[in-house]
């Protein structure tokens, strides 16, 4: 199979990146018609919302930071005895709420979401267009959208490590649940930064190529 151009590789990732764009785009309909909805629906609403947590039993300690996963120690020696722990745990919590205004939180939050990563993914697929139809990567429109595609990866990450932190903050308020501490502190994730990043990196090779096969096309 080819690389680039109708029935290649690129056309075939554009498939399925056009399928999870529908669905963030329906996933962004259904959250706006939630939205209009809410004042004429019954209460309490059963709201499942993303939680970071720890979790403390009589016997052992579940949770904690995330570490580095390095350990030292001398291989003649049996190592020191220590409780099971997991190193973080990443859940969700099920409430049912009386509180509207949680609800259309919680709702805004969820068509947020879904309307960055239908955007996104819309970036995405006009380059994939540009290698299908007509085989050349190095356009102009292409350094703009993969730098769109940069940022949005690392505002995404930001605003999940914001919106759990704040559904933290009303799980500890408002739910009691003997050895769970709900995070007090956000908790991003650096490796979808540092990925964000790069992708801005890729982003400035592509206006530099582009750049380059401009200056190419004048000479010739």
């Amino acid at each position: 199979m080819r690389t680039v151009g109708r029935r290649s590789i690129a056309s075939v990732i554009n498939f399925v990146v056009s399928l999870f764009a529908f669905g963030a785009w329906f996933g962004a309909i259904f959250g706006i018609v939630m939205l209009l909805v809410i004042p004429f629906i019954r209460l309490p609403i059963v709201v499942t919302a993303p939680v970071s947590f720890t979790m403390s039993l009589p016997d052992e300690i579940l949770g904690s930071r995330a570490g580095w996963g390095f350990e030292f120690r001398e291989g003649r020696r049996p190592p020191a005895p220590r409780p099971a722990r997991v190193d973080r745990i990443d859940g969700s919590m099920r409430v049912p709420s009386s509180s509207r205004w949680f609800v259309f939180a919680n709702g805004l939050a969820l068509v947020a979401v879904a309307l960055l990563i239908a955007v996104t993914l819309g970036k995405l697929r006009a380059v994939l267009r540009t290698l299908i139809a007509d085989g050349k990567p190095f356009v102009a429109a292409n350094a703009a959208r993969i730098r769109f595609i940069g940022l949005a990866v690392i505002a995404g990450e930001l605003a999940r490590t914001v919106v759990i932190w704040a559904e933290n903050i009303y799980a500890r308020t408002h739910l009691a649940i003997a050895g769970v501490t709900f995070d007090v502190l956000p908790q991003p994730t650096v490796s979808t930064i540092v990925l964000g990043l790069l992708v801005l990196v890729i982003a400035e090779v592509f206006r530099a190529g582009t750049a380059l096969d401009e200056d190419q096309s004048l000479t010739i």
